[in-house]
């Protein structure tokens, strides 16, 4: 799907940021699992470490925040107008 043209910017927080260098990158996907995979397949950097190489999915430890609503249901529905932030699903020191 890396193709395919930009469907969503998703923001990226802690790990994710630092290990893709950048605030946010665009994906595209019509589900969470579809734009898991294809920003796995933008930023090789955050695959082993955020998103499994495998699956194309997410590792424990990350989640996705889609307008305003924590979610690691790979079957999430997107629109063009979604809010999507990737962020650890647990706040450490």
């Amino acid at each position: 799907m890396s193709g395919a043209e930009p469907r969503c910017e998703i923001e990226l927080f802690g790990v994710p940021r630092l290990l893709a260098g950048a605030r946010s990158l665009p994906a595209a996907g019509g589900t969470l699992g579809e734009l898991a995979a294809d920003l796995g397949a933008r930023c090789p950097a955050l695959v082993g470490k955020v998103i499994d190489g495998e699956t194309g999915w997410l590792l424990d430890g990350y989640t996705f925040v889609v307008d305003e609503r924590f979610t690691r249901d790979s079957r999430c529905p997107l629109t063009p107008s979604s809010s999507v932030l990737l962020v650890s699903s647990v706040a450490g020191g």
